[in-house]
């Protein structure tokens, strides 16, 4: 197993579902990260790369973990406004199904689909993972990105993804990970982070191995890239600099923590878990 995704890298860089009901989804779909709500892989201090360009590294290091291809068809758990997804899809030929449990954020997809002129390889629903509208061994691989943070039972959903993916078929999940317990101030710095971001708890190593296995997955695959990824706390704090919502706005407690968003980052105890798994 490799702490370094990129070591296999080969494709050009060019709440229960993942995300959460309420997220400021239009704002974040637009030019603050264009549509990127997750986190960007930098190879080293030296690697300029835009958070754009890091945050399109991340995907592409998962499309290459999942095998994509013409023909396979591959379920996007937790999909955003579906640029991971669409991405995937124009680059492999591959047909992707991804699920939200935010109205805002398929409908936001489906219009960029439309956009892009892949709506025909590409489909995005609302769904929760722990009950997906999808048959059994539906699937030739599936993706959660910073997906399982937003799900309280991680097991429930881990079991319903492995049931819709074909024997053999990889699940690739990427998330922030709680590396080792938090005390004092760096707690409630995580605490305040979690409810910012939807979250019930932030994952730690032994709790999503345990879930794999009692999912009936293998893991191939467990890595922490958090080293890779810190560089993303600072570029989205930038990033949302300007976004001022009124108190009365819904979004306005995520908006104002951004600015915590590096001192978060920053703490040793926070990684970033790169892992596939594998239906036997």
């Amino acid at each position: 197993m490799t702490d370094d995704p990129s070591a296999h890298h080969t494709l050009p860089s060019s709440p229960d579902t993942g995300r959460r009901r309420d997220e400021p989804a239009e704002t974040a779909d637009g030019a603050a990260v264009d549509g990127n709500i997750h986190v960007g892989y930098w190879d080293g201090a030296a690697d300029d790369r835009s958070l754009d360009q890091a945050t399109d590294r991340l995907t592409d290091l998962v499309a290459e973990r999942l095998g994509a291809a013409p023909g396979r068809r591959l379920l996007d758990v937790g999909c955003g406004t579906g640029r991971p997804a669409l991405r995937i899809a124009r680059a492999t030929g591959a047909r992707v199904s991804g699920i939200s449990v935010s109205d805002e954020d398929i409908a936001l997809a489906r219009t960029r689909a439309d956009a892009a002129g892949l709506a025909g390889h590409v489909d995005f629903r609302y769904a929760d993972a722990r009950a997906l509208p999808f048959g059994t061994a539906s699937f030739d691989g599936a993706w959660a990105i910073e997906s399982m943070m937003h799900i309280a039972d991680r097991t429930a959903a881990l079991t319903e993804i492995a049931r819709t993916l074909r024997p053999g078929s990889p699940l690739v999940v990427t998330d922030v990970l709680l590396r080792s317990p938090v005390t004092g101030e760096a707690a409630e710095l995580v605490r305040r982070t979690c409810r910012a971001f939807g979250s019930p708890a932030l994952p730690e190593p032994a709790e999503l191995r345990t879930a794999l296995g009692r999912a009936g997955l293998e893991v191939v695959e467990f890595g922490d890239i958090g080293e890779h990824v810190r560089p993303t706390y600072q570029a989205f704090a930038d990033a949302f600099d300007g976004v001022a919502p009124s108190a009365d706005d819904p979004h306005h407690e995520f908006f104002g923590f951004t600015r915590s968003l590096p001192r978060f980052g920053a703490l040793p105890q926070i990684g970033y878990v790169f892992l596939v798994a594998r239906r036997p």
